[in-house]
């Protein structure tokens, strides 16, 4: 028998429960190896392409074990853009909730987003692009759309929570829909980030203008913009 420390009181953790909990982790990190194997194969062969088996093998499991973990190619789908979106999710509550004002912090996302671009981070927002066409093509509604949205609505939550902060330390200029201002910025950039992402190194989409210049220009628009 073991024993684990919860509020100060040692509790036993019985050779049953022990067995649940590491039954529960190789799940978790089975669940896991799926999803950076399916990652990795969207890249490459894009989501219609891609197969279950062709999965399995580069996250060294059986197809059966794949499909008991997502009986559906499309949940994976679903499980793979939810897992982007949360890691944003991490990145950008260390922001919201660290040191700084407002325009700090601001300031900062915006490197961050542009920071997403450069070529060893560009797959993810390639395939949110993807997910997002996927869906708005999808004949019927996408399963499971839930998780994705879940994890969306927490960076909606957390750029409402900055613009409270904007408004409480008079770092941004002053607005009555201050809220929908900054939420349409961070869609705005947002959005251009992906679709610069996903026409990368195709000439036929060529701007003319430095991807790198274009993001700096938007972010400096918006910023001064937002100056009080």
């Amino acid at each position: 028998m073991s024993y684990r420390e919860r509020d100060k009181e040692v509790i036993p953790i019985l050779p049953r429960q022990r067995q649940e909990n590491e039954r529960s982790e190789l799940r978790e990190k089975r669940r896991l190896s799926i999803i950076q194997a399916a990652i990795s194969i969207f890249t490459q062969q894009g989501f219609e392409k891609a197969t279950m088996q062709e999965i399995a093998k580069a996250a060294s499991l059986g197809v059966a074990t794949v499909f008991r973990y997502f009986p559906k190619k499309e949940h994976l789908i679903v499980a793979v853009a939810s897992h982007i979106v949360q890691s944003e999710v991490v990145i950008f509550e260390k922001i919201v909730h660290g040191d700084g004002t407002c325009y700090e912090k601001l300031n900062v996302i915006f490197d961050t987003l542009i920071f997403f671009q450069q070529a060893e981070h560009q797959q993810n927002s390639k395939l949110i692009e993807a997910f997002e066409c996927y869906v708005a093509l999808s004949k019927e509604p996408v399963e499971h759309i839930e998780l994705y949205q879940t994890e969306y609505s927490k960076i909606i939550a957390l750029f409402t929570e900055l613009a409270a902060l904007g408004e409480q330390d008079h770092s941004v200029r002053a607005s009555s829909n201050s809220v929908n201002i900054l939420l349409t910025m961070m869609n705005v950039f947002g959005t251009f980030s992906k679709k610069m992402s996903m026409l990368e190194g195709i000439d036929a989409f060529n701007t003319r203008v430095d991807p790198s210049e274009q993001f700096n220009l938007l972010k400096s628009l918006f910023l001064e913009s937002l100056k009080p």
